[in-house]
């Protein structure tokens, strides 16, 4: 209970400690400290998602009209995200049991929902409020999933949160289901790599921009007029949305571009808005007619998903791609067919990743035509997924090279392909054909070999030199056996080293499960041992 109710006040106290200092500075006209406190409140429940209903009088005489504000300010969401994820690594360092664990994140998350359905309720008003209902969902699923998270992370295996017996059955599971598991993971973080990428472009747009647009920004600022207290409130406020301006940032890179109102879109092949909200950051805006060389934005997603696809491959979870490996024997065929599904698979993935995130960053602002501000979810979720998926193709086609380059880097072998093993029959001009096979071991280990790399017959294990006759037909049987069967050996070799890897990957991964789990109990067992004294 206690952690929950800690969580609520941190993050409200920091959103009222700043709403009322811009109070008393005079950063809002006419606005006392206690409409300042529901003011914070109500900025509070939006940052935690929770829908918030105004009324306001668009013109003079005329009633007022109920809108309705979804725009969340992500800083503020990442505060109490943060808060959360640090409590339940706490909860997870000093829970005597993962069985109990379960139930103390519960907990927490439903006094926290509580707390915030009592801020609803007291911070009401004619001109804003929030339903209580909605601050209980929104407000318990932030704190669910973020302590969760943070108990996952600290306790280092999934028996910090459902126990050690569930984690025992489901390492009993088929074999099948195990590598099914892993690959899925694998293919979550995948995603993931490829979504942490994509928002450091973003980052990098938006930085472009404003280097490019700071005399406007500048402009925008000074046409406003504000004092030392507006600039300040105008500061916070740029502060709470800058995890949405990176978002958006990273929609306009994709070329799906965001919207400042319904029919205003921000892309990169030009900005179709009519009027901009003062706003200093949007003065950043690309000009209406945008250079052509902006429309190359979207190369720096693909970028992404080549990263998120040779990461996966170096992972080395592409059980999909084995279990295709093996059903089509022709490498020719299988190849291609692997590195297009594992590019569609981690696409996906971050196609979902992409459109939660587009969700949470964009909304309304309740004021006619901005009902819409942000991203369109799908647009942005196609444009993203399309893109890595792309990249992620290319990566995992790539990787193996790349990878193998710098392991003969590494080692000092020299990296030119090697010298081809198989029999060949030469034949001498105006003689029979006689057989030779050339390999570097033969060359350094085998015997002495005479004239035209022919053995000599002194030396050669095999006797005295045989007729030119034979030694023709023998050649030539032993070119046969080792064309038609060469293959089949090699197919039959590579289904023995998948085989061979998945059962080496399935005994890894159960001794570091097994080590992170004895860790665990004897973390558990010191810190019962320090409380009992």
């Amino acid at each position: 209970m206690v952690p929950g109710v800690l969580i609520a006040l941190g993050s409200l106290a920091v959103v009222e400690l700043v709403v009322l200092l811009s109070v008393i500075a005079g950063g809002f006209a006419d606005l006392g400290w206690v409409p300042g406190l529901g003011l914070g409140g109500q900025l509070w429940l939006l940052s935690l998602g929770v829908p918030l209903d105004v009324s306001v009088a668009p013109l003079e005489g005329a009633g007022p009209v109920a809108q309705t504000v979804t725009l969340a300010p992500l800083g503020l969401s990442l505060l109490t995200a943060s808060m959360a994820f640090l409590a339940g690594a706490r909860m997870a360092r000093r829970a005597p049991s993962g069985a109990g664990l379960a139930g103390v994140v519960l907990t927490t998350a439903v006094v926290h929902a509580a707390v915030a359905a009592l801020v609803a309720a007291v911070t009401a008003s004619r001109a804003a409020a929030a339903s209580p209902w909605s601050a209980v969902a929104f407000g318990g699923l932030i704190v669910l999933a973020f302590t969760a998270a943070g108990a996952l992370v600290a306790g280092g295996t999934p028996a910090a949160l459902v126990g050690a017996r569930a984690v025992e059955t489901a390492r009993q599971a088929g074999q099948d289901m195990r590598w099914a598991g892993s690959y899925l993971w694998a293919v979550l973080r995948a995603a993931w790599v490829a979504m942490v990428a994509a928002v450091a472009v973003g980052a990098l747009v938006l930085a472009f921009a404003l280097t490019l647009g700071w005399q406007q920004v500048i402009a925008i600022q000074q046409q406003l007029g504000s004092d030392a207290a507006g600039d300040t409130v105008f500061a916070v406020l740029h502060v709470a949305l800058l995890p949405n301006f990176l978002v958006w940032a990273l929609s306009w890179a994709s070329g799906a571009g965001f919207y400042l109102g319904e029919g205003s879109l921000v892309s990169p092949a030009g900005t179709n808005a009519e009027t901009i909200p003062l706003l200093p950051i949007l003065g950043a805006l690309p000009p209406q007619d945008a250079p052509t060389v902006l429309a190359a934005a979207p190369v720096l997603v693909v970028l992404c998903g080549l990263l998120a696809g040779w990461w996966f491959v170096r992972e080395g979870e592409n059980h999909l791609g084995e279990w295709i490996a093996i059903r089509i024997p022709w490498r020719v065929v299988s190849a291609p067919v692997v590195v297009v599904v594992s590019g569609l698979v981690i696409g996906a993935a971050t196609a979902v990743l992409a459109a939660a995130l587009a969700g949470l960053a964009s909304g309304s602002l309740g004021l006619g035509r901005l009902s819409l501000v942000g991203p369109q979810t799908w647009e942005m979720a196609l444009a993203v997924g399309i893109e890595v998926a792309v990249g992620a193709a290319v990566g995992v086609a790539v990787a193996p090279w790349v990878e193998q380059g710098r392991t003969l880097a590494a080692t000092g072998v020299n990296s030119a392909p090697p010298a081809d093993v198989s029999p060949r029959v030469t034949e001498a001009p105006h003689e029979p054909a006689a057989s030779t096979i050339e390999t570097p071991a033969l060359l350094e280990m085998g015997p002495t070999t005479g004239e035209e790399g022919r053995p000599d017959p002194t030396t050669a294990d095999g006797g005295p030199e045989e007729s030119r006759g034979g030694s023709t037909a023998t050649a030539k049987g032993k070119s046969k056996v080792s064309r038609g069967a060469r293959e089949r050996d090699r197919e039959a070799k590579r289904r023995e080293d998948i085989a061979r890897k998945q059962q080496e990957r399935s005994l890894q991964a159960d001794r570091k499960a097994q080590k992170r789990y004895a860790a665990a109990e004897k973390r558990r067992a010191r810190r019962k041992a320090a409380r009992d004294r």
